[in-house]
């Protein structure tokens, strides 16, 4: 197993956790973090096997809560039973960490804050920027299209972010505790700032290399910003109704491309289709 040691996980768990040492990775005791990080990954996985419908637990077993102390408890022993050295991941473990009658709510926050910087969702953040800077080069030489490079990014950008929509939807549906919706929506907000963040030197480098420039009042933070907000806004309503039609993708891509094309000055009272088809010519 694989955990993100860079993140100071005992300060980010501080306040949710019973000692901060048991999810620090620099403790001496290597098996008492690693216990804890695999409550946490086998919190993480249950959630997505029951999202993607691989969960081969059945309803009556779910029972409503959908994710229990004894279900993470399970699936934490399946995980760690390859490791070379004893990891103890039982139901007394687990309490140690999170004790008392509110042990699930702080393993919930725990769990929310785990997700956000968990080495899945880095590479999903780091996809769209890094092809988008390795393609424009081509659609500069006009050997590929705007358009259709937009096309690309967006709709896969859109995929992942109704799953991770999808996420903390069901999180949220775990418990009402006004305190851990609070935690929840925070660590969701710096998720989304951190994507915002990777997409600027993305529009800045695009602007040199097409030798665009933006309006008056737009900066590249502000269009990763307005884009971040508009595909986050798709994906919750996709993730929460379910209607996750084609013509919806469409949409969703369409508004990414007018929203581009909005924030940049064609210059000469031109559009700004007919001003990059000039550029590029």
């Amino acid at each position: 197993m694989y955990f993100n040691d860079e993140v100071d996980w005992s300060e980010v768990f501080r306040e949710h956790i019973s000692r901060p040492s048991l999810a620090d990775p620099r403790n001496p005791r290597r098996s008492a973090y690693v216990t804890t990080m695999a409550f946490l990954e086998a919190g993480l996985q249950e959630i997505d096997d029951q999202l993607s419908g691989r969960s081969h637990r059945s309803r009556d077993e779910l029972a409503g809560a959908r994710l229990t102390r004894d279900i993470v408890v399970r699936r934490a022993a399946a995980l760690v039973a390859g490791l070379p050295f004893a990891v103890h991941v039982g139901e007394g473990a687990f309490k140690d960490r999170w004790p008392g009658n509110g042990g699930m709510a702080n393993f919930f926050m725990c769990l929310i804050k785990y997700t956000c910087t968990a080495p899945r969702w880095g590479l999903f953040l780091d996809y769209g920027p890094r092809r988008v800077l390795a393609e424009l080069p081509r659609v500069s030489k006009g050997e590929l299209d705007l358009t259709d490079l937009i096309t690309k990014i967006a709709t896969h950008d859109l995929r992942m972010r109704i799953r991770l929509a999808r996420y903390w939807l069901f999180q949220l549906s775990l418990t009402i505790d006004a305190k851990w919706r609070a935690v929840a929506t925070k660590a969701y907000r710096e998720l989304l700032e951190a994507y915002s963040t990777r997409w600027e030197p993305v529009y800045e480098e695009g602007l040199r290399l097409l030798a665009a420039r933006f309006r008056p009042g737009i900066t590249a933070r502000k269009l990763s910003s307005m884009v971040s907000a508009q595909t986050s806004g798709f994906a919750q309503h996709i993730a929460g109704t379910g209607d996750d039609r084609r013509d919806d993708q469409d949409l969703f891509v369409m508004s990414v491309q007018a929203l581009i094309y909005a924030a940049l000055d064609p210059g000469d009272e031109r559009g700004i289709t007919d001003a990059l088809r000039e550029i590029l010519a």
